[in-house]
């Protein structure tokens, strides 16, 4: 309800629909009615933690996930796919909230083989990883891996994505660099073909203090 205080073309106070009257001591003036604010269940609260929780997770590594998704989980593939993915399976949480379990997480998924009898050696700021391609067909030599040097305490990721070892090498070796040693990272790899028509699941290779 609004009230005239100059007739039909005078100022008004009080409110008639969504428009607000004031009088300022000096002047009418309007203004929108405010909106009433929609009060968040806890329900909410929980699942907006949730997604922001996986959206930091991923944020740092966006163009890894883009090609470790590719065509995989859901119909269009990539990030989408990386949230989904990992909001369903690596999401976990405690009393100080939510993370992702690393040991969950992917940073790839699709039917390619992975490698087998992997192994992580640290030599001065050299990071070498070896593994074995036995009983795999000699056609996937040209497979070129993936990796992730993830210090998520910091946000600071090292990836290989299309330059990468080639599978048929059986070694990959990285410079690490000064910023990062000391720090506790988990570390992941996959494969993707080299015409990038597939990906094989990302393997946890296990957190280690540089």
């Amino acid at each position: 309800m609004a009230i005239i205080k100059e007739g039909i073309l005078g100022g008004f106070r009080g409110t008639i629909g969504t428009v607000v009257g004031v009088w300022n001591g000096e002047t009418f003036y309007m203004r929108s009615r405010p909106k009433a604010r929609k009060r968040t269940t806890q329900g909410e609260q929980i699942n907006r933690a949730k997604f922001k929780a996986v959206l930091d997770h991923l944020e740092p590594i966006k163009e890894l996930v883009k090609a470790g998704f590719k065509d995989y989980y859901t119909k269009t593939g990539g990030y989408r796919a990386a949230l989904a993915y990992n909001r369903k399976h690596a999401l976990a949480g405690d009393e100080s909230g939510f993370y992702m379990e690393p040991a969950l997480f992917r940073t790839s998924g699709g039917d390619l083989p992975g490698a087998s009898d992997t192994m992580v050696n640290f030599e001065d700021s050299q990071l070498r990883i070896t593994w074995d391609n036995e009983g795999l067909d000699s056609g996937r030599n040209s497979d070129q891996m993936m990796v992730l040097v993830y210090d998520r305490a910091n946000s600071n990721a090292l990836t290989r994505i299309f330059d990468g070892a080639y599978r048929g090498a059986r070694s990959f070796q990285m410079e690490l660099p000064a910023y990062m040693l000391g720090s506790k990272v988990d570390i992941y790899i996959s494969f993707t073909a080299a015409d990038r028509s597939a990906q094989s699941d990302s393997q946890y290779l296990g957190r280690f203090t540089l």
